[in-house]
């Protein structure tokens, strides 16, 4: 069978809020949460590899994005009140503790539950994400159709533009398609991440974190990363050679083995896990 053909989507009700998730696998839960504006999709190449490494990889659409619906019909506005979400979600579908990894929002949503949630996490993986990430400006005013009617043209051009040169022109085509029609998701998405702020929440985080960014990635400065692995009791940094802004699309093989291989060190995953 085709590692795609493998990945099953369901529905679950959380909080009363329809809710699509993707998944494959079985062991160790892993939710995987997308970055502004976009979807379970991205992780599409990666959730068949982390099941290789003995994982249950579930990938979730958020509130508001693709098949999921928004909570109370409105487009989520802070990283707090989505990371609030993934915790209810992570107890309804998972029933235990779990690993989290996120990307851009996704990683800001990651280091978010670390500082509230930790004792529900067995680890963190943080990808594009820092505890402070003022470096895009608040979007809310550019929803205005009258204001910025090109507000769709932003998001798919801030999406493929922060690439790695190195990503083929099939793949840019794919990232383009995945961020088209989600102007007000993706608007409230980052306002959150313009204005997310966890600095000196992390320091009693009781779980391992692992924090990952592209050299590439613009978006996020290395310095930002590394001031947040200062505050961390057990936080480390992994450096993506010619890997833009989203490593699970970019170089989903790398980021498997990187992920698992935390596991391992961390106790989370046996020694030695073999590839099914």
């Amino acid at each position: 069978m085709e590692p795609l053909e493998q990945i099953t989507g369901h529905y679950v009700s959380v909080g009363g809020t329809r809710t699509f998730f993707d998944e494959v696998g079985s062991g160790v839960p892993i939710v995987c949460v997308h970055t502004a504006g976009s979807d379970s999709r991205e992780y599409r190449y990666l959730l068949p590899l982390l099941a290789e490494r003995g994982l249950r990889a579930i990938a979730v659409d958020l509130p508001g994005h693709s098949r999921s619906y928004p909570v109370d019909w409105r487009p989520a506005q802070t990283i707090h009140e989505h990371a609030e979400f993934v915790a209810r979600f992570g107890r309804a579908v998972c029933g235990q503790r779990f690993v989290v990894i996120g990307c851009s929002i996704g990683g800001d949503i990651t280091l978010d539950l670390v500082a509230h949630h930790s004792d529900e996490l067995l680890a963190a993986v943080a990808m594009e994400g820092a505890a402070w990430t003022p470096t895009f400006p608040d979007p809310l005013e550019m929803s205005r159709p009258s204001w910025a009617p090109g507000w769709q043209d932003v998001m798919e051009r801030a999406a493929i533009s922060s690439l790695a040169r190195c990503v083929p022109p099939e793949r840019v085509t794919e990232l383009r398609w995945q961020h088209r029609g989600s102007q007000l998701a993706a608007a409230g998405d980052l306002s959150g991440w313009a204005n997310h702020d966890v600095r000196g929440r992390l320091g009693a985080a009781r779980c391992p974190v692992l924090l990952v960014v592209g050299s590439e990635d613009f978006w996020v400065p290395v310095e930002l990363v590394e001031a947040t692995a200062r505050e961390l009791p057990d936080g480390e940094i992994a450096v993506l050679e010619q890997v833009g802004h989203y490593p699970m699309f970019e170089a989903p093989e790398r980021v498997a083995t990187l992920a698992a291989d935390f596991l391992r060190r961390k106790g989370i995953l046996p020694a030695g896990e073999p590839h099914r």
